[in-house]
C-alpha cells in the first residue's frame, strides 16, 4: 500500500489520480494512430529504398526530430562556451 503518511490538511487520496486518466487517453490515441497507419510505403533512404509499415517511418522521422531538437542547443551552447 501506500507507506507514506498523508500530509496534515490534506484529504485523504481516493480512486485513481487525473494521471492515470491521460495516460489511458494517450494509449487509446496511440492505439488508433497505429492501426491508421499500417499500410506499407517505400522509404527512399540515401542509396537504399526499403518498403516498411508507416508507424515506423513516422517513429523513426520522430524520433530523430525529437534527437536534432534536443542536441541543437546543447551543440550551440558549447560554440558560445568556445567562443568566450
Amino acid at each position: 500500500m501506500n507507506d507514506r503518511a498523508p500530509i496534515e490538511g490534506l484529504p485523504p487520496k481516493e480512486g485513481r489520480g487525473w494521471r492515470f486518466y491521460v495516460l489511458a487517453i494517450a494509449a487509446i490515441v496511440l492505439l488508433v494512430f497505429i492501426v491508421q497507419n499500417a499500410q506499407k510505403v517505400t522509404v527512399d533512404f540515401l542509396f537504399t529504398e526499403t518498403q516498411t509499415p508507416l508507424i515506423f517511418a513516422l517513429i523513426i522521422a520522430g524520433a530523430l526530430g525529437a534527437l536534432i531538437g534536443w542536441a541543437w542547443p546543447h551543440v550551440r551552447r558549447g560554440r558560445q562556451r568556445d567562443r568566450e
